[in-house]
C-alpha cells in the first residue's frame, strides 16, 4: 500500500519524541498510526475513530506492536495522559466549537503536552485557510493557544495548528 504524502508529511511535522504518549483522533484505517508508532520504541500510542470497521483495520494494521485503539467519539472518551495529541484532517475542531473534545484533550494533555490540527491534501493542493479564524476561536475558547502555520513537506501543503494548554492544571 502505498502511504499518502500528506499523513508522512504529517507524522514528520509532528515529531513526536520516542518516548511520547501519543493520542491520534480519528485514527482510520491506521496509516498514521503505523508512522508513528515507527517513531515511538519506548512510546505508547493511542487511537480513537468513530468507526468501529476503522478501528478493526487499525488492530489489524498494528498487530503485534503495543497499542490501544478505541471505537468512540473523541467526546465520549476517557483519554489517558498524552505528551501529543494528533488530529489530521478532523474537521469538528472547525465545524463548531468542539467543547466536549477540546475539553477530553485538556484533561488528557500533560501540563507541556502539546495538540497538533493537521490539514492537507496530497497533490499540492493549498491548505484550507479559510478555517483558520474558527480554530484559533475554537481553540481559545476552549483552553488552548494556537500557533497557525502552513508549511510544506514532501511536496504537501499543509495547516498545521499546534496549540498548548493556556494554564497548566
Amino acid at each position: 500500500m502505498t502511504v499518502p504524502p500528506r499523513l508522512v508529511a504529517a507524522v514528520e511535522l509532528v515529531d513526536p519524541a520516542p518516548d511520547a504518549r501519543v493520542l491520534e483522533v480519528g485514527c482510520g484505517r491506521g496509516v498514521a498510526a503505523a508512522l508513528l508508532l515507527d517513531r515511538l520504541p519506548r512510546g505508547r500510542y493511542t487511537g480513537l475513530d468513530r468507526s468501529a470497521t476503522a478501528t478493526a483495520a487499525t488492530a489489524a494494521r498494528l498487530a503485534g506492536r503495543a497499542f490501544a485503539v478505541h471505537t468512540t467519539p473523541l467526546a465520549l472518551h476517557r483519554a489517558e495522559p498524552a505528551d501529543v495529541a494528533l488530529a489530521i484532517n478532523v474537521n469538528a475542531f472547525w465545524t463548531g466549537p468542539a467543547r466536549a473534545e477540546l475539553a477530553v484533550l485538556a484533561d488528557a494533555l500533560w501540563p507541556d503536552g502539546v495538540l497538533h490540527l493537521v490539514y492537507g491534501s496530497d497533490g499540492g493542493a493549498a491548505p484550507r485557510t479559510d478555517v483558520v479564524d474558527r480554530l484559533r476561536d475554537h481553540l481559545t475558547a476552549g483552553g488552548f493557544v494556537p500557533e497557525i502555520t502552513t508549511p510544506e513537506r514532501r511536496g504537501v501543503r499543509l495547516l498545521h495548528v499546534r496549540a498548548a494548554l493556556a494554564q497548566a492544571r
